[in-house]
């Protein structure tokens, strides 16, 4: 920081006097110290050319500037040292008949003026100070607009404008020119187990790490949350070399971090977009850069990737198909299905998994894997998520009367749900308005979400539990849970996922982690539900594992509500 915007102290203030009248730069002199003794230090140059190579070698807290020196008009002085001191607080002088001139260079860049003579009653030492705290001001308010608080970065504002600069550049000198667009990974686990203070550090440094990266014409941004954006220019972004950049980016990212005596590791995904291929001016790249870095995002290692007309096409295909979801949310387009869950000691239906399905007026049905996933990226998933479980409970009441042995309805959750303060509170809503027995409600929620957030996770399963609904964790074994944690989350079934019983009568891989998740799951009290069973075979092995309940094709499809309700109507017992 520089002495013209240090926090006042005790220090003289430093002065350096632009005058060509040694008896005006006298007066100035004896006012000050009369003023008050020893508070400022004036050194003198009687033209501009003279106070250059004073102001090169030292910094001045302030600059006081005869508008009337020989050789150069007031304005282009003004305008010079405006250029050539940007922090430094300038102060123009000059007489009775010139008070508009001196106005019009405040609007060049001066922060005050005062007419020659009338420096009694310190008002010399007032206008100096005064334009120092508001060079500080106006320095502060640049910095809020144009930099990031946290890293101290450009923002994108500014990032944009020097991009287009450096895309005139190219065009003359025909330049490489790409830009990257950089996210980080499990920086929000980083924020909700260390805390923010940590996760402002940790962007600090990353920043840093970053930067150290570049060369000297190519620059960085911060955009919000974990996102950075960077210009690379010249020989870095050639063909050649940009790929061996970016691979460099995700090593540097991928070091740990010490943070607060904490060692952080994490990682990033890059989306590239090369000038003049992938856009022609400077939000045209950042875009194209940011549906690539969309579609890195989804590979679970670090990764960089570079956009392509077919990543855009997929991107406006997906946004069309969002508004599609959305409107079919409003004509009640998705609907309901059921799938039979089994006892296999009894041999008898025990409960149905809620599924949704979307019949799209002109596609057909679209498949939940399509449509799901792309809810769950907006507010979407809420409510789809209030309309299956309302629309379960409904059902479930419906033909509850069908079934003599206890008997449950399953819904699935979604991160989303869980990252809702009021999830809790809009269950027990739900559930009193449809009359449905807590009891015989089940939320299945994956082991990737529990493992997000798993002391959030900890607090609203427990509440849950206390309105009395049962815990599922569904597609256990594809994530990576700790044991700790599992042991400390108030569960009743852990669902084997499909891709493990898919061949478990060939594949002794998945007939070991079968047979460890049934073991582990009743040292645990819980009990094992098997999904994907196709054949008698697999059925009758997870029987013989100890599996207490399974669902698959092999017992029934999902079907709407009215197909279920037929199902019903037969022999429960199934083969």
């Amino acid at each position: 920081m520089s002495p013209a915007l240090a926090q006042p102290s005790l220090s003289p203030i430093s002065i350096l006097l632009v005058e060509d009248n040694k008896g005006d730069a006298l007066l100035i002199e004896e006012a000050l110290e009369d003023a008050a003794p020893k508070a400022f230090l004036v050194s003198h140059a009687s033209t501009l050319e003279m106070a250059e190579p004073q102001y090169r070698q030292q910094e001045f807290n302030v600059l006081l500037l005869d508008l009337n020196l020989p050789g150069v008009s007031g304005m282009e002085a003004v305008e010079k040292l405006r250029a050539d001191l940007p922090t430094t607080p300038i102060i123009v002088m000059t007489g009775l008949d010139d008070e508009k001139r001196a106005l019009g260079t405040m609007q060049r860049g001066a922060q005050d003026y005062i007419v020659k003579g009338q420096y009694g009653n310190n008002i010399l030492p007032r206008v100096i100070r005064y334009a120092i705290e508001r060079k500080r001001f106006e320095t502060r308010v640049i910095e809020l607009v144009h930099f990031d608080q946290i890293t101290g970065l450009i923002n994108r504002e500014v990032f944009l404008d020097r991009l287009e600069g450096v895309i005139s550049l190219a065009n003359q000198n025909v330049m490489p020119l790409a830009v990257m667009l950089l996210s980080l990974r499990r920086f929000k686990d980083v924020t909700a187990t260390l805390g923010h203070e940590v996760g402002n550090k940790l962007l600090k440094a990353v920043a840093v790490r970053l930067k150290e990266c570049l060369m000297r014409q190519d620059a960085i941004a911060r955009l919000e949350g974990d996102e950075f954006i960077l210009l690379i220019a010249g020989q870095l972004a050639s063909p050649e070399s940009l790929a061996g950049f970016c691979q460099q980016i995700i090593e540097a990212i991928e070091r740990p971090f010490e943070i607060n005596d904490h060692s952080v590791r994490i990682g990033c995904s890059i989306g590239v977009a090369t000038y003049p291929s992938c856009g022609k001016d400077a939000i045209e790249l950042a875009k194209h850069a940011d549906i690539s870095l969309h579609r890195a995002r989804q590979n679970v290692k670090n990764t960089f990737l570079f956009y392509t007309q077919t990543l855009n096409q997929e991107l406006n295909e997906r946004i069309t198909l969002e508004k599609e979801l959305q409107a079919a949310i409003k004509r009640q387009e998705l609907l309901a299905y059921y799938q039979p869950i089994v006892d296999l000691k009894s041999n008898r239906i025990c409960g149905v998994e809620t599924l949704m399905r979307w019949k799209h007026a002109e596609k057909g049905f679209i498949p939940p894997n399509v449509f799901i996933p792309l809810a769950e990226k907006s507010e979407l998933i809420l409510e789809i998520s209030d309309y299956v479980m309302k629309q379960a409970c409904k059902d479930f009441l419906s033909w509850k009367d069908l079934i003599a042995s206890p008997f449950y309805v399953a819904v699935n959750l979604s991160a989303r749900d869980f990252q809702q303060k009021d999830f809790v509170e809009r269950l027990g809503h739900m559930l009193k308005a449809t009359g449905m027995n807590p009891k015989d409600l089940a939320l299945e929620v994956t082991e990737g979400t529990l493992m997000e957030n798993p002391q959030q996770a900890i607090g609203t399963l427990t509440a849950c539990r206390a309105l009395g609904a049962a815990i599922f964790v569904d597609d256990f074994g594809t994530g990576y849970s700790s044991l700790s944690y599992l042991s400390k989350l108030p569960l009743d079934i852990l669902k084997i996922d499909r891709s493990f019983v898919a061949d478990i009568t060939t594949n002794g891989h998945n007939l070991l982690i079968a047979t460890a998740t049934i073991n582990l799951a009743h040292a645990l009290n819980l009990k094992v539900v098997a999904e994907g069973i196709e054949t008698k075979e697999q059925k009758e092995l997870l029987s013989i594992l100890g599996c207490d309940k399974a669902q698959g094709y092999y017992f029934a499809k999902p079907m709407p509500a009215s197909e279920l309700v037929a199902w019903l109507g037969r022999d429960s017992a199934v083969a």
